[in-house]
Protein backbone atom coordinates (compact mmCIF):
# COMPACT_ATOMS: atom_id res chain seq x y z
CA UNK A 1 0.00 0.00 0.00
CA UNK A 2 1.05 3.37 -0.96
CA UNK A 3 1.33 6.00 1.90
CA UNK A 4 -2.38 7.88 1.01
CA UNK A 5 -4.02 4.05 1.28
CA UNK A 6 -2.53 3.53 4.54
CA UNK A 7 -3.13 7.11 5.96
CA UNK A 8 -6.76 6.71 4.37
CA UNK A 9 -7.58 3.19 5.59
CA UNK A 10 -6.94 4.93 9.65
CA UNK A 11 -8.80 8.03 8.86
CA UNK A 12 -11.64 8.57 11.08
CA UNK A 13 -13.48 10.84 13.67
CA UNK A 14 -12.43 11.74 16.83
CA UNK A 15 -15.36 9.93 18.32
CA UNK A 16 -14.54 7.01 16.23
CA UNK A 17 -10.65 6.67 17.34
CA UNK A 18 -11.81 6.65 20.79
CA UNK A 19 -13.85 4.03 20.19
CA UNK A 20 -11.50 1.49 17.93
CA UNK A 21 -8.80 2.73 19.76
CA UNK A 22 -9.26 3.41 24.01
CA UNK A 23 -10.55 1.42 26.29
CA UNK A 24 -10.86 1.89 30.30
CA UNK A 25 -7.95 1.62 32.40
CA UNK A 26 -5.70 2.98 29.71
CA UNK A 27 -2.63 5.28 30.31
CA UNK A 28 -3.23 8.58 27.88
CA UNK A 29 -0.08 11.12 26.74
CA UNK A 30 -1.21 14.25 25.17
CA UNK A 31 1.86 16.05 25.03
CA UNK A 32 1.38 19.61 25.90
CA UNK A 33 0.61 23.27 24.90
CA UNK A 34 -1.20 22.88 21.50
CA UNK A 35 -2.82 19.62 22.01
CA UNK A 36 -5.06 16.95 20.36
CA UNK A 37 -8.17 19.25 21.72
CA UNK A 38 -10.50 17.10 19.40
CA UNK A 39 -9.46 13.36 20.17
CA UNK A 40 -9.16 14.65 23.87
CA UNK A 41 -12.19 15.94 24.15
CA UNK A 42 -13.89 13.10 22.75
CA UNK A 43 -12.40 10.63 25.84
CA UNK A 44 -13.57 12.96 28.02
CA UNK A 45 -16.93 12.88 26.84
CA UNK A 46 -16.71 8.96 26.92
CA UNK A 47 -16.00 9.04 30.69
CA UNK A 48 -18.84 11.60 31.12
CA UNK A 49 -21.12 9.27 29.68
CA UNK A 50 -20.06 6.21 31.56
CA UNK A 51 -18.62 4.62 28.33
CA UNK A 52 -15.39 4.85 29.91
CA UNK A 53 -13.15 4.86 33.46
CA UNK A 54 -10.37 4.61 35.30
CA UNK A 55 -8.92 6.98 32.67
CA UNK A 56 -5.71 8.99 33.02
CA UNK A 57 -3.63 11.35 31.61
CA UNK A 58 -0.13 12.35 31.56
CA UNK A 59 1.50 15.74 30.10
CA UNK A 60 2.34 19.00 30.96
CA UNK A 61 0.96 22.63 30.53
CA UNK A 62 -2.03 23.00 27.66
CA UNK A 63 -2.87 26.17 25.39
CA UNK A 64 -6.48 24.18 24.30
CA UNK A 65 -9.18 23.56 26.66
CA UNK A 66 -10.48 20.26 26.90
CA UNK A 67 -12.96 20.79 29.78
CA UNK A 68 -10.94 20.24 33.01
CA UNK A 69 -12.94 22.55 34.36
CA UNK A 70 -16.54 20.52 33.77
CA UNK A 71 -17.95 19.68 36.67
CA UNK A 72 -19.61 16.43 35.31
CA UNK A 73 -16.55 14.87 34.92
CA UNK A 74 -16.62 12.08 37.46
CA UNK A 75 -13.18 12.19 39.77
CA UNK A 76 -13.42 8.65 40.52
CA UNK A 77 -12.86 7.62 36.77
CA UNK A 78 -10.58 10.56 35.46
CA UNK A 79 -7.32 12.09 36.52
CA UNK A 80 -4.74 14.08 34.85
CA UNK A 81 -1.32 13.71 36.00
CA UNK A 82 0.53 17.04 35.32
CA UNK A 83 4.54 17.42 34.96
CA UNK A 84 3.74 21.43 34.53
CA UNK A 85 0.61 23.21 35.25
CA UNK A 86 -1.00 26.16 32.91
CA UNK A 87 -4.02 27.97 33.79
CA UNK A 88 -6.13 24.52 32.14
CA UNK A 89 -4.07 22.60 34.45
CA UNK A 90 -5.36 24.83 37.38
CA UNK A 91 -8.90 24.77 36.11
CA UNK A 92 -8.67 21.10 36.85
CA UNK A 93 -6.65 20.88 39.89
CA UNK A 94 -9.37 23.19 41.22
CA UNK A 95 -12.10 21.09 39.99
CA UNK A 96 -10.32 17.77 41.45
CA UNK A 97 -8.94 16.19 38.36
CA UNK A 98 -5.80 17.21 37.55
CA UNK A 99 -3.03 16.62 40.19
CA UNK A 100 0.78 17.80 39.79
CA UNK A 101 4.00 15.19 39.42
CA UNK A 102 6.98 17.20 40.45
CA UNK A 103 9.93 16.89 37.63
CA UNK A 104 12.72 18.34 36.21
CA UNK A 105 12.18 18.05 32.43
CA UNK A 106 15.52 16.25 32.28
CA UNK A 107 14.32 13.35 33.74
CA UNK A 108 10.70 12.63 31.03
CA UNK A 109 12.21 9.63 29.73
CA UNK A 110 12.88 8.05 32.93
CA UNK A 111 8.98 9.28 33.97
CA UNK A 112 7.95 7.19 30.79
CA UNK A 113 9.26 4.07 31.29
CA UNK A 114 8.14 4.42 34.75
CA UNK A 115 4.41 5.33 33.57
CA UNK A 116 4.58 3.06 30.28
CA UNK A 117 1.33 4.73 28.74
CA UNK A 118 -1.27 2.75 26.64
CA UNK A 119 -2.00 5.64 23.61
CA UNK A 120 -0.07 9.02 22.54
CA UNK A 121 -2.58 11.52 21.06
CA UNK A 122 -0.72 13.91 19.92
CA UNK A 123 -1.10 16.78 17.13
CA UNK A 124 0.73 16.03 13.90
CA UNK A 125 1.60 17.77 10.39
CA UNK A 126 0.13 15.61 7.16
CA UNK A 127 2.44 13.16 6.02
CA UNK A 128 5.15 14.32 3.68
CA UNK A 129 6.07 12.74 0.16
CA UNK A 130 7.61 10.23 2.06
CA UNK A 131 5.04 9.32 4.24
CA UNK A 132 6.30 10.69 7.98
CA UNK A 133 3.76 12.67 9.95
CA UNK A 134 5.74 15.69 11.97
CA UNK A 135 5.00 16.46 15.56
CA UNK A 136 6.26 19.60 15.26
CA UNK A 137 8.40 21.53 18.03
CA UNK A 138 7.45 19.46 21.03
CA UNK A 139 10.05 18.36 23.35
CA UNK A 140 8.29 16.56 25.39
CA UNK A 141 6.16 14.13 23.29
CA UNK A 142 9.10 12.01 22.00
CA UNK A 143 9.47 10.06 25.11
CA UNK A 144 5.64 9.56 25.32
CA UNK A 145 5.19 8.34 21.86
CA UNK A 146 8.22 6.33 22.49
CA UNK A 147 7.32 5.16 24.91
CA UNK A 148 3.25 4.22 24.05
CA UNK A 149 1.62 1.34 22.43
CA UNK A 150 -0.28 2.70 19.98
CA UNK A 151 -0.32 6.28 18.79
CA UNK A 152 -3.32 8.63 17.57
CA UNK A 153 -2.37 11.72 15.46
CA UNK A 154 -4.72 14.80 15.26
CA UNK A 155 -3.52 16.06 11.76
CA UNK A 156 -3.01 19.82 11.86
CA UNK A 157 -2.11 21.14 8.43
CA UNK A 158 -0.97 24.37 9.81
CA UNK A 159 1.48 23.18 11.82
CA UNK A 160 5.05 23.71 11.19
CA UNK A 161 7.40 21.03 10.09
CA UNK A 162 10.80 21.25 12.41
CA UNK A 163 14.28 19.42 12.06
CA UNK A 164 14.42 17.47 15.12
CA UNK A 165 15.82 14.09 16.07
CA UNK A 166 12.81 12.05 17.53
CA UNK A 167 9.73 14.24 15.33
CA UNK A 168 9.05 12.10 12.12
CA UNK A 169 6.73 9.42 12.41
CA UNK A 170 5.95 6.73 9.77
CA UNK A 171 2.14 6.40 8.78
CA UNK A 172 2.43 2.89 9.47
CA UNK A 173 3.40 3.38 12.51
CA UNK A 174 0.09 5.07 13.92
CA UNK A 175 -3.04 3.77 14.62
CA UNK A 176 -5.42 6.17 13.66
CA UNK A 177 -5.77 9.11 11.83
CA UNK A 178 -8.19 12.47 13.04
CA UNK A 179 -8.29 15.70 10.99
CA UNK A 180 -8.76 18.88 12.51
CA UNK A 181 -6.98 22.01 11.11
CA UNK A 182 -7.03 24.57 12.46
CA UNK A 183 -4.52 28.16 12.08
CA UNK A 184 -5.34 29.93 14.98
CA UNK A 185 -1.77 30.79 17.04
CA UNK A 186 -0.76 32.06 20.38
CA UNK A 187 -0.12 36.29 20.59
CA UNK A 188 2.77 37.26 20.70
CA UNK A 189 4.31 38.41 24.36
CA UNK A 190 3.75 41.60 25.24
CA UNK A 191 5.99 44.05 25.33
CA UNK A 192 9.05 44.18 28.37
CA UNK A 193 7.61 46.58 31.02
CA UNK A 194 10.11 49.96 31.61
CA UNK A 195 10.76 47.66 35.00
CA UNK A 196 11.01 44.42 32.92
CA UNK A 197 13.72 46.24 30.57
CA UNK A 198 15.61 47.84 33.66
CA UNK A 199 16.31 44.25 34.75
CA UNK A 200 16.80 43.05 32.15
CA UNK A 201 20.01 45.53 31.78
CA UNK A 202 21.48 44.48 34.56
CA UNK A 203 21.78 40.67 32.62
CA UNK A 204 22.93 42.23 28.99
CA UNK A 205 25.78 43.77 30.11
CA UNK A 206 27.11 40.16 32.03
CA UNK A 207 26.39 38.51 28.63
CA UNK A 208 29.63 38.70 26.44
CA UNK A 209 29.41 38.11 22.30
CA UNK A 210 29.43 33.98 21.55
CA UNK A 211 27.50 33.57 24.27
CA UNK A 212 25.19 30.20 24.07
CA UNK A 213 21.73 31.43 25.85
CA UNK A 214 19.11 29.94 27.13
CA UNK A 215 15.33 32.02 28.07
CA UNK A 216 12.69 30.69 30.14
CA UNK A 217 8.99 32.62 30.23
CA UNK A 218 8.59 36.20 31.31
CA UNK A 219 8.70 39.62 30.25
CA UNK A 220 12.51 40.03 31.34
CA UNK A 221 13.41 36.86 29.78
CA UNK A 222 11.95 38.76 26.57
CA UNK A 223 13.85 41.80 27.14
CA UNK A 224 17.16 40.30 27.92
CA UNK A 225 16.00 38.57 24.37
CA UNK A 226 15.49 41.40 21.94
CA UNK A 227 18.00 43.28 24.03
CA UNK A 228 20.57 41.04 22.51
CA UNK A 229 20.04 42.56 19.12
CA UNK A 230 23.82 44.08 18.47
CA UNK A 231 25.63 41.13 20.26
CA UNK A 232 27.74 38.68 17.72
CA UNK A 233 28.05 35.10 17.37
CA UNK A 234 25.68 34.02 19.98
CA UNK A 235 24.37 30.68 20.08
CA UNK A 236 21.31 28.82 21.60
CA UNK A 237 20.90 25.70 23.28
CA UNK A 238 17.33 26.41 25.55
CA UNK A 239 14.40 24.35 26.45
CA UNK A 240 12.58 27.21 24.64
CA UNK A 241 13.00 28.46 21.52
CA UNK A 242 11.03 31.83 21.68
CA UNK A 243 10.16 34.68 19.45
CA UNK A 244 13.33 36.82 20.28
CA UNK A 245 15.22 33.91 19.46
CA UNK A 246 13.55 33.68 16.20
CA UNK A 247 14.43 37.57 15.81
CA UNK A 248 18.14 37.03 16.33
CA UNK A 249 18.87 34.11 14.29
CA UNK A 250 17.06 35.77 11.43
CA UNK A 251 19.15 39.25 11.72
CA UNK A 252 22.60 37.67 12.34
CA UNK A 253 23.08 38.31 15.65
CA UNK A 254 22.79 34.39 16.81
CA UNK A 255 24.62 32.10 14.30
CA UNK A 256 26.16 29.42 17.01
CA UNK A 257 29.77 29.90 15.13
CA UNK A 258 31.21 29.64 18.44
CA UNK A 259 29.38 26.96 20.57
CA UNK A 260 31.15 23.91 21.60
CA UNK A 261 28.27 21.70 21.99
CA UNK A 262 26.33 20.97 18.52
CA UNK A 263 28.01 23.99 17.15
CA UNK A 264 25.83 26.01 13.25
CA UNK A 265 22.49 24.72 15.43
CA UNK A 266 20.02 26.14 17.54
CA UNK A 267 19.53 23.51 19.73
CA UNK A 268 15.56 23.50 21.48
CA UNK A 269 12.91 21.74 23.56
CA UNK A 270 10.04 23.80 22.03
CA UNK A 271 8.48 26.61 20.68
CA UNK A 272 4.80 28.47 21.50
CA UNK A 273 2.99 28.54 18.77
CA UNK A 274 3.37 32.20 17.81
CA UNK A 275 3.23 33.21 14.43
CA UNK A 276 6.68 34.79 13.99
CA UNK A 277 8.44 31.56 14.93
CA UNK A 278 6.47 29.16 13.69
CA UNK A 279 7.53 30.77 10.63
CA UNK A 280 11.04 31.25 10.86
CA UNK A 281 11.48 27.18 11.82
CA UNK A 282 9.02 25.36 9.46
CA UNK A 283 11.76 23.38 7.55
CA UNK A 284 14.16 25.34 8.70
CA UNK A 285 17.36 22.61 9.10
CA UNK A 286 19.48 25.63 11.35
CA UNK A 287 16.75 25.26 14.10
CA UNK A 288 17.45 21.88 15.56
CA UNK A 289 14.61 20.35 17.99
CA UNK A 290 14.92 17.05 20.85
CA UNK A 291 13.42 15.66 23.24
CA UNK A 292 13.83 17.13 26.90
CA UNK A 293 15.95 14.25 27.75
CA UNK A 294 18.44 15.45 25.47
CA UNK A 295 17.94 19.21 25.66
CA UNK A 296 17.85 19.42 29.22
CA UNK A 297 20.45 16.98 29.70
CA UNK A 298 22.73 18.75 32.39
CA UNK A 299 25.98 17.21 30.73
CA UNK A 300 24.85 18.62 27.39
CA UNK A 301 24.26 21.94 28.41
CA UNK A 302 27.33 22.28 30.24
CA UNK A 303 29.25 21.31 27.43
CA UNK A 304 28.17 24.73 26.19
CA UNK A 305 30.81 27.02 27.06
CA UNK A 306 29.68 30.62 28.09
CA UNK A 307 26.29 29.11 28.85
CA UNK A 308 23.96 31.76 29.49
CA UNK A 309 20.75 30.61 31.62
CA UNK A 310 17.89 33.23 32.24
CA UNK A 311 14.93 32.05 34.71
CA UNK A 312 12.61 33.50 37.05
CA UNK A 313 11.01 32.81 40.50
CA UNK A 314 7.83 33.47 42.56
CA UNK A 315 9.80 34.20 45.84
CA UNK A 316 13.59 33.86 47.50
CA UNK A 317 14.29 33.29 50.68
CA UNK A 318 17.37 35.48 52.46
CA UNK A 319 19.44 32.34 52.23
CA UNK A 320 18.98 32.06 48.03
CA UNK A 321 16.18 29.26 48.17
CA UNK A 322 13.98 29.71 45.10
CA UNK A 323 10.26 29.01 45.21
CA UNK A 324 9.88 28.81 41.22
CA UNK A 325 6.37 26.92 41.20
CA UNK A 326 3.72 26.90 43.56
CA UNK A 327 2.06 29.91 45.69
CA UNK A 328 1.73 28.38 49.34
CA UNK A 329 0.60 24.44 49.13
CA UNK A 330 -1.76 25.79 45.18
CA UNK A 331 0.71 24.76 42.66
CA UNK A 332 1.15 27.05 40.24
CA UNK A 333 3.41 26.12 36.81
CA UNK A 334 6.20 23.33 37.86
CA UNK A 335 9.79 22.64 38.24
CA UNK A 336 10.39 22.32 34.65
CA UNK A 337 13.86 22.94 33.48
CA UNK A 338 15.00 25.54 35.76
CA UNK A 339 17.05 23.08 37.45
CA UNK A 340 18.46 21.59 34.64
CA UNK A 341 19.52 24.83 33.25
CA UNK A 342 20.62 26.36 36.32
CA UNK A 343 23.05 23.40 36.99
CA UNK A 344 24.13 22.90 33.59
CA UNK A 345 25.39 26.88 33.25
CA UNK A 346 27.34 26.73 36.45
CA UNK A 347 29.15 23.55 35.15
CA UNK A 348 29.39 25.46 32.26
CA UNK A 349 33.16 26.80 31.40
CA UNK A 350 32.48 30.33 31.86
CA UNK A 351 28.83 29.55 32.36
CA UNK A 352 26.52 32.30 34.35
CA UNK A 353 23.24 31.39 36.05
CA UNK A 354 20.44 34.19 36.26
CA UNK A 355 17.47 34.78 38.24
CA UNK A 356 15.75 37.27 36.98
CA UNK A 357 12.39 38.64 39.27
CA UNK A 358 10.90 42.28 40.11
CA UNK A 359 10.79 43.40 43.91
CA UNK A 360 7.64 43.14 44.55
CA UNK A 361 4.15 41.08 43.73
CA UNK A 362 1.25 43.52 43.78
CA UNK A 363 -1.66 41.48 45.56
CA UNK A 364 -4.93 42.04 47.02
CA UNK A 365 -3.82 42.51 50.21
CA UNK A 366 -1.28 44.94 49.16
CA UNK A 367 2.91 44.92 48.19
CA UNK A 368 4.57 41.86 49.49
CA UNK A 369 8.58 41.58 48.54
CA UNK A 370 9.29 38.61 46.78
CA UNK A 371 12.84 39.05 48.80
CA UNK A 372 11.84 37.23 51.79
CA UNK A 373 12.86 36.30 55.13
CA UNK A 374 11.29 32.47 54.56
CA UNK A 375 9.41 31.26 52.07
CA UNK A 376 5.63 30.75 52.96
CA UNK A 377 4.21 28.09 54.46
CA UNK A 378 3.92 25.36 51.67
CA UNK A 379 6.20 26.40 49.59
CA UNK A 380 7.95 24.37 46.66
CA UNK A 381 11.74 24.94 47.19
CA UNK A 382 12.66 24.68 43.51
CA UNK A 383 16.29 25.53 43.63
CA UNK A 384 18.01 24.57 46.31
CA UNK A 385 20.36 27.64 47.55
CA UNK A 386 23.74 26.17 47.29
CA UNK A 387 23.04 26.39 42.95
CA UNK A 388 21.78 29.58 42.94
CA UNK A 389 24.22 32.19 41.24
CA UNK A 390 22.95 35.59 40.12
CA UNK A 391 19.67 37.28 41.31
CA UNK A 392 18.54 40.22 39.39
CA UNK A 393 15.81 42.73 40.26
CA UNK A 394 14.85 46.55 39.28
CA UNK A 395 17.33 47.44 41.61
CA UNK A 396 20.47 45.56 40.93
CA UNK A 397 22.33 42.05 40.18
CA UNK A 398 23.81 40.40 43.24
CA UNK A 399 26.23 36.88 42.95
CA UNK A 400 25.43 34.55 45.48
CA UNK A 401 27.84 31.54 44.59
CA UNK A 402 30.10 30.74 47.71
CA UNK A 403 28.84 33.48 49.61
CA UNK A 404 27.80 32.25 53.03
CA UNK A 405 25.02 33.03 55.25
CA UNK A 406 24.67 36.05 56.21
CA UNK A 407 26.37 37.90 53.46
CA UNK A 408 23.60 36.25 51.25
CA UNK A 409 21.27 37.71 53.37
CA UNK A 410 22.70 41.19 52.78
CA UNK A 411 23.12 41.06 49.03
CA UNK A 412 19.48 39.94 48.83
CA UNK A 413 18.18 42.49 51.08
CA UNK A 414 20.55 44.89 49.01
CA UNK A 415 18.35 44.65 45.80
CA UNK A 416 14.95 43.85 47.86
CA UNK A 417 12.77 46.96 47.26
CA UNK A 418 13.48 49.77 49.83
CA UNK A 419 10.19 49.50 51.31
CA UNK A 420 10.86 46.41 52.89
CA UNK A 421 14.94 46.66 53.33
CA UNK A 422 14.74 47.96 57.01
CA UNK A 423 12.42 45.03 57.79
CA UNK A 424 14.41 42.15 56.37
CA UNK A 425 17.50 43.41 57.98
CA UNK A 426 15.60 43.74 61.83
CA UNK A 427 14.30 40.08 60.85
CA UNK A 428 17.26 38.88 59.69
CA UNK A 429 19.36 39.87 62.73
CA UNK A 430 16.31 38.58 64.83
CA UNK A 431 16.82 34.78 63.33
CA UNK A 432 20.26 35.12 63.72
CA UNK A 433 20.88 35.43 59.51
CA UNK A 434 22.93 38.65 60.18
CA UNK A 435 25.31 38.93 62.99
Amino acid sequence: MSYEEIYNSKLMSAEEAVKAHIKSGDKICLGGLSIADKVLSAVINDVKAGNLEDISFYGNMSTDPIGLDDKDIPKDKFRYYAFFNGANERAGAANGVVTNVPLHLSRTEDYFTFVDPDVAVVPMTPPDEHGYCNIGPAGYSPSQINHSKKIIAQINKYMPRVYGSSHNYHVSEIAAFVENHNDAVVPPSAPPSPLEEKIASYILERIPDGACIQLGIGGTANAVGYGLKDKKHLGIHSEMYTDSMAYLQSIGAVDNSQKTFMPGLSVAGFAFNTEQTNKFINNNPKVYFTPYHYVNDIRNIAANDNMISINTSLSIDLMGQLCSESIGYRQYSGSGGQVDYIRGATLSKGGKSFIAVSSVANTKNGPVSKICLSLAEGSTVTTLRAETMYVVTEYGCVNLQFCDIPTRAKKLISIAHPDFRDELTFEAKKKGLIY
